[in-house]
């Protein structure tokens, strides 16, 4: 091959990954920066919006905080009620505001999906970056309900993330929250952020329950050891929904499609 041709060809891929380079450094600046806004919100506004009050307590980390999702803000009031600022969460990307999705990529980081065309590589990636971060003593926040509460189903990731990263899940409950409700999607973005601020404000209080952690089994086989934590999940989740809202909790299903 010519000399030139081949110098024409590594200069031009020399800038696209320095293009690159510049894009994952923007991104980065861009995420961080929203990040500050969000963190100084769930100080400084929050408290004014509703206050957060808490019950029990955690183990040393790493863990995973597993909690009910009944409202928008759940994340804000277990964020301000344990002080982690920076703790990362597994957000499900299929909601209906890009805004919103740039919004939860700059809080949380990790993001997963239950689109066909995204599901299979971006979740494996995720899931793997997740325990990554939990063997090296990071917290993780998921909300194994998903993006819709109310369809009463839970998913596995949080067991998943918990075996194959041998730490335990936290079940967390959120009293007197903003409930979800059907047919709020198709609002526009600043209708909805007005509703919320309103029915948290008419809640007044939130309170974040921790109960006792759940360990896995690593004896077990992982399908086994994750059945058994995602029933022990949804026995927690029950008795949380009952308690504090008088309807039922979500419901397991044992999976066999979980990203490895």
């Amino acid at each position: 091959m010519d000399k030139t041709l081949v110098f024409s060809i590594n200069s031009v891929a020399d800038k696209g990954g320095i293009l690159r380079r510049l894009e994952n450094v923007f991104i980065y600046v861009l995420l961080e920066i929203i990040w500050v806004f969000y963190a100084g919100f769930t100080f400084l506004i929050l408290p004014f919006i509703a206050k957060t009050k808490l019950k029990g307590t955690l183990p040393d980390p790493p863990f995973i905080l597993c909690a009910t999702h009944v409202g928008n803000f759940d994340p804000l009031f277990i964020v301000r009620g344990t002080g982690r600022y920076r703790m990362r969460a597994i957000y499900q990307m299929d909601g209906p505001h890009p805004v919103i999705r740039l919004l939860f990529r700059a809080f949380w980081r990790f993001r997963v999906s239950q689109l066909p065309e995204l599901r299979p590589s971006l979740n494996r990636r995720t899931m793997s970056e997740a325990v990554g971060h939990l063997k090296r003593g990071g917290t993780l926040m998921i909300f194994p309900e998903g993006y819709w509460a109310y369809e009463k189903k839970l998913y596995p990731g949080a067991a998943v993330m918990a075996h194959r990263a041998n730490v335990p899940v936290v079940p967390v409950g959120i009293e007197n929250g903003a409930v979800f409700r059907p047919g709020i999607a198709p609002q526009p973005f600043h209708r909805v952020v007005k509703r919320l601020i309103r029915d948290y404000r008419h809640c007044g209080r939130v309170t974040v329950h921790f109960v006792d952690p759940i360990y896995p089994k690593n004896r077990l086989e992982e399908g086994e050891d994750v059945d058994r934590l995602g029933r022990s999940i949804e026995a927690s989740f029950n008795k949380f929904y009952r308690r504090f809202y008088n309807i039922d909790g979500p419901v397991w299903e044992k999976r066999v499609d979980v990203e490895r």
